[in-house]
């Protein structure tokens, strides 16, 4: 049986291979940090791609809005009672909450300069994840956890989303469901696209680009792949994504590349020459990088590819299983190594690199089998865990 941090609901499969896509979204957070702080990003030809790899969190925002709305999705179109958003929430609330508010304790009490606020007059805000909703906040306490803020916010909108999608094309048959959902998330994307653009455009220093508002594209890239793998239908595009992983992946790089070198953006992140062209364009990019690469994992029948063997691997599924502690615990490192850039610039770098994320994955473990573990049996009520086996099989055939 896999780990209780990756069980789906009961009566959904499991996608094995997108856990450890969440390791790769970890590592390219920690490697962005890294390098930026190191000055790698600046000075070095391969920055341009360093720089770039903060779209980890585009990766990791597909991640959660497939694999979250997937079993909503999946109900409603098969006709089956609607998901138990008691039982959705009990779920989310253990598996970030309590290695957050850990991390929290641990970083607030040994690392209060490098995490602010976390004990001071607003530390509601940052214990309940609301730091992303202010400028004075979103990048203070655990600075990282700004996009964790961002995912609550989505984990309370997405019961709503999926009522009212039920309410406005539950009536219809399976295809037209599946159909019209898509088209509303694609004019959705579109209609996001343009407010972003706007409202960064009249207040280009605020952190409407940084809120759930402003990162809907991301986490409709996950939604589109939810609807289309719990419809499913093979249709061309589906059995592209199946067939030709590594195109998918070379088409994920070509995106990154752009970001990097074509589109005019900066290295440096927090420079004040970055046009709102460029920012639109990077956020674009962005999320079809993030898509490309997980569309082929979740369609992925089994077939070897060279993205499946090496997401197979052992020490990526397991880095998978402790990523959340890598991402909220890297910082801190980020900053305790930051000395080894007085080396040779790429050998240092990732000696450096290497170091932050041996330090970081140590916490991870540690956060892992001490916190998440244990707390992680109690996802599903008593009965859930005697049942899953039965319930997973059915979903297992009905899959194929």
């Amino acid at each position: 049986m896999p780990p209780q941090a990756v069980t789906p609901p009961p009566g959904n499969p499991r996608f094995p291979l997108l856990d450890p896509l969440r390791a790769v979204a970890a590592l390219f957070v920690v490697v962005t940090h890294t390098t930026q702080l190191g000055g790698f990003n600046a000075g070095e030809f391969l920055g341009a791609w360093t720089a770039r790899m903060d779209s980890g969190v585009a990766i990791f925002f597909v991640l959660s809005a497939f694999l979250l709305y997937r079993p909503f999705v999946r109900a409603r179109l098969d006709g089956r009672p609607p998901v138990k958003v008691w039982r959705y929430a009990r779920r989310r609330a253990l598996r970030i909450l309590p290695a957050y508010w850990v991390a929290v304790l641990a970083l607030g009490l040994l690392d209060p300069d490098h995490n602010p606020g976390l004990f001071g007059d607003q530390w509601w805000v940052y214990w309940g994840l609301l730091q992303s909703w202010s400028e004075d906040t979103i990048i203070q306490g655990i600075g990282v956890a700004w996009s964790l803020s961002v995912e609550a916010a989505f984990y309370v909108l997405l019961p709503l989303y999926a009522g009212l999608m039920a309410r406005l094309l539950g009536k219809r048959d399976r295809d037209a469901q599946a159909k019209g959902e898509l088209l509303l998330l694609l004019a959705g994307a579109v209609v996001a696209i343009l407010v972003r653009t706007i409202v960064v455009a009249v207040d280009p220093h605020g952190v409407f680009g940084n809120q759930l508002p402003g990162t809907w594209l991301w986490f409709t890239g996950g939604l589109v792949l939810a609807v289309t793998s719990a419809w499913g239908v093979q249709s061309r595009a589906v059995r592209f994504a199946a067939d030709h992983a590594l195109v998918c992946w070379l088409l994920a790089f070509a995106c990154l590349t752009l970001a990097a070198w074509a589109i005019g953006m900066p290295r440096d992140p927090f420079s004040p020459d970055i046009s709102n062209a460029s920012l639109q364009l990077k956020h674009v990019l962005y999320g079809a990088m993030a898509f490309f690469l997980v569309a082929p994992m979740v369609f992925h029948d089994g077939r070897r590819s060279l993205p499946a063997m090496l997401l197979s691997t052992p020490v990526l599924a397991w880095l998978g299983l402790v990523s959340y502690g890598i991402f909220l615990y890297h910082q801190p490192f980020v900053f305790a190594f930051l000395d080894t850039r007085v080396w040779p610039p790429v050998a240092g770098m990732v000696l450096y690199t290497a170091l932050v994320i041996a330090a970081a994955t140590a916490c991870a473990a540690a956060s892992y089998y001490l916190v998440e573990r244990p707390l992680l049996r109690f996802k599903e009520p008593t009965g859930g865990a005697r049942t899953r086996p039965r319930a997973q099989a059915v979903a297992a055939k009905s899959e194929s």
